[in-house]
């Protein structure tokens, strides 16, 4: 079985941040509803990549401009995580426009390769008229609590950022929504966790981007991807939603992006972390930058809770920014045997890769060749 992170708490393991920051990362289980997807999307991908939203971070949004991938990494993380090839492949992906009671869904930027699959939703009224809309479950947390897109958000808005979004409602007279747009697969493709987050375009659109990681032994060259649109309307009176909520399942297919290169490690000597021997290396480039792959043996007394994920350091020692995906994908299935998937965003394979674990005897650093 994977490791489960769902139970650590995200406030003990990261240092005390001001009010209006928040983890970058929603789940599905907040608020969960018959109706809605049964797979949670769950707090493992940003507690191990170890990011937290930059409060401080602020996106240029010309009028009319779509908010993609690039624009979320740079609002929550100070700088983008997507490869110019995945770029390419985001970019050019036309929109789909659904219409959903009063709101129309456009999804727009899509992308997937065998393991990670992205996409971003943008949502507005269909009619043009002003309406307030967050996240299932955020309806009495402040606007600012989405960071520094919030409180730029609620500026436009001219209300106080630090209202609840049910107070702004009522101060500016209109409806308030629970929106979603995400990824919604068939559970067949689904090979981990995932995760939800918002962006509030110049024009107070709501652009709601999700990513899940996938099995990747299911995916072949084209992916149904579905998606979940939903639509619920709240009661500024009790705050819960109204009896009418309106929801569509639509699949558009999206081309895999297939892996251009591979590459087996080098081993130059014997390397033991944590009580786990490497026994083998290798990546998978894509478009969305190089997967690692790492395999273990745990010597006899290691425990199977009691480690951490590898860091990757380029040939100078400095390190690798973590990928777009987020996450690394622990399998500890068959112990003492431990696979482990990380992601880099590089553009091709480096000569050399440098391997670091920090366990309590100090950090032990493999370099590795092609």
């Amino acid at each position: 079985m994977k490791r489960d992170f769902d139970s650590l708490n995200l406030r003990d393991a990261f240092p005390a941040m001001p009010d209006e920051c928040r983890i970058a990362l929603m789940t599905a289980a907040r608020s969960v509803k018959e109706e809605e997807p049964v797979k949670r999307i769950t707090v493992r991908t940003i507690l191990i990549a170890a990011c937290i939203i930059i409060a401080t971070a602020a996106i240029a949004m010309a009028a009319g401009q779509i908010l993609g991938w690039n624009d979320f990494f740079t609002a929550f993380y100070g700088s983008t995580r997507v490869p110019q090839a995945a770029q390419e492949i985001l970019e050019s992906a036309s929109e789909e426009t659904f219409t959903v009671g009063p709101a129309t869904f456009k999804v727009q930027q899509r992308f997937a390769d065998r393991h990670t699959a992205m996409a971003s939703v943008q949502v507005t009224m269909t009619d043009g008229s002003l309406a307030l809309m967050t996240m299932s479950g955020e309806q009495e947390e402040s606007i600012q609590a989405n960071g520094q897109n919030g409180k730029d958000y609620a500026k436009r808005l001219g209300v106080d950022p630090s209202l609840s979004w049910i107070e702004a409602a009522k101060e500016l007279h209109c409806p308030l929504y629970i929106m979603r747009g995400i990824l919604n697969l068939d559970e067949q493709y689904c090979g981990g966790e995932g995760m939800e987050d918002v962006l509030y375009d110049e024009n107070g659109c709501f652009v709601d981007y999700s990513m899940q990681m996938l099995d990747s032994k299911a995916v072949g060259e084209e992916l149904p991807m579905q998606f979940f649109l939903r639509v619920a309307e709240i009661d500024l009176e009790t705050g819960e939603e109204k009896d009418e909520v309106l929801i569509e399942r639509p699949v558009i297919p999206v081309r895999v992006a297939q892996a251009t290169d591979t590459v087996n490690w080098k081993l130059p000597e014997p390397y033991t972390a944590y009580g786990m021997t490497l026994d083998a290396a290798w990546g998978e480039l894509t478009p969305a930058g190089l997967y690692l792959f790492t395999d273990f043996t745990a010597t006899e007394g290691a425990d199977p809770d009691d480690f951490d994920v590898p860091e990757w350091l380029d040939a100078d020692g400095n390190p690798y920014s973590w990928g777009l995906n987020l996450s690394y994908d622990v399998n500890v299935d068959e112990w003492p045997k431990v696979s482990m998937m990380g992601l880099i965003s590089v553009d091709s394979i480096p000569e050399k890769i440098i391997l670091s674990m920090t366990d309590g005897d100090g950090t032990h650093n493999l370099t590795l060749e092609k």
